[in-house]
């Protein structure tokens, strides 16, 4: 693109998400009143609803994947006649928080920041993905490339179903731009191209109970063995590479006057920096069910990824490249990093589409009653999505 119209693209996304900055604040607070967390249907209809203007206004098609129990994955393209490419915009619809939880901690504004659960993760980047494009719709300016957005419905359990949509969506797809909360140093964006995977489980045992006291030695503790199953996945922490496994929550047994029959323990093995570390993990996990302590006492260890590493590879440094064209475009110097917070990113990058995240505003606090998000960097960011589709010419 000449130099003219690259400044001209400049201060068209500067004003632009300027003008569209009160609009993202009205619709922000309306979707934070909402419980949408994952697998409130009701409440995920609700948010889908008041993206629907929005989505209108872009001209783009929309379709709705029902998972049942779950809610709605919204799939929304904005598709000209004959696309050069299809980018993916992606961003999650959940929040970490239940019912009930959005009419105690309403949304507010304090200076420059606007409080609300799920204001950081990932609501504002939903926002952010969707008004950027709009101001290029005003402005004439939308590229000629499909813009396919992938707002799902359950992230925050590991997208055990929205990553069928990713795997469906990525098998055309030449780049992938995620919208997760974003990183900055000193004023300077960071954007994310690698991140690490992580692994839930949980071991149960199953053992003898017995009376306490007369006939104690007639037992076989399931508490003994799974205290004994912990300290072994303890065991396996690697602090070279930064994978740790942590055990929370246990139970087992009925009263302390019988000997507990069984028992069982949650796990999270995280920080898993290759996609080749998981098979290490796996045979390690298996390996537990034939290690038993207590004699008599039967182990059963059960583990699911809820995400795959996102690594580091020349796909997502080009598209990362993107993001940092756009960046410097709006004067701002960018970082390419790695963080080992997981999200859906990881699946869009492990299924071969080149991925850049962490495109959304900076948040604070998330996950907590606390989070809110920096109101200029939802300006910013809104300008920055605008910019790089722009771009992409």
């Amino acid at each position: 693109m000449e130099d003219a119209k690259r400044q001209t693209l400049a201060r068209i996304v500067r004003a632009g998400a300027e003008e569209m900055l009160p609009r993202q604040l009205a619709l922000l607070e309306q979707i934070c009143a909402i419980d949408s967390g994952t697998g409130n249907e009701a409440g995920n209809a609700a948010v889908t609803g008041l993206l629907e203007p929005v989505l209108s206004e872009l001209g783009a098609r929309t379709e709705r994947v029902r998972e049942p129990g779950l809610g709605t994955h919204l799939v929304a393209r904005v598709r000209p006649e004959q696309p050069r490419g299809k980018v993916l915009l992606a961003a999650h619809l959940d929040t970490v928080f239940g019912p009930g939880f959005a009419e105690k901690h309403p949304f507010h504004i304090e200076g420059e920041w606007a409080h609300g659960l799920g204001a950081g993760d990932c609501k504002s980047g939903v926002l952010i993905s969707l008004f950027g494009a709009l101001i290029l719709k005003k402005a004439g300016l939308l590229p000629p490339w499909e813009l396919t957005y992938l707002f799902t419905c359950d992230e925050e359990t590991g997208s055990r179903s929205g990553r069928k949509v990713y795997a469906r969506e990525a098998q055309d797809a030449a780049l992938a731009l995620v919208f997760e909360g974003g990183r900055e140093r000193d004023g300077r964006p960071r954007f994310v191209t690698s991140r690490r995977g992580v692994i839930l489980g949980t071991v149960d045992v199953a053992g003898r109970e017995a009376h306490a006291g007369k006939a104690y030695l007639e037992g076989r503790s399931a508490v003994l063995e799974l205290a004994h199953q912990i300290i072994r996945l303890y065991s396996f922490n690697d602090y070279e590479k930064g994978i740790y496994y942590n055990v929370a929550p246990i139970s087992g047994g009925r009263p302390n006057g019988v000997v507990a029959g069984e028992a069982r323990g949650e796990f999270c093995v995280a920080g898993i920096p290759e996609n080749a570390d998981f098979p290490v993990i796996q045979a390690r996990l298996d390996s537990m069910a034939d290690q038993v302590t207590v004699e008599g006492c039967q182990v059963q260890v059960t583990y699911r990824t809820l995400f795959p590493a996102m690594e580091r590879n020349a796909a997502n440094h080009s598209a990362y490249l993107r993001a940092a064209e756009a960046a410097e475009l709006l004067g701002w110097e960018p970082e390419e990093i790695a963080d080992p917070a997981a999200t859906d990113g990881a699946y869009l990058s492990t299924y071969g589409v080149p991925t850049v995240d962490a495109l959304s505003a900076i948040a604070e606090q998330i996950h907590t009653t606390e989070e809110r998000v920096r109101i200029p960097s939802i300006r910013d960011r809104t300008a920055l999505c605008a910019a790089m589709l722009g771009l992409l010419g």
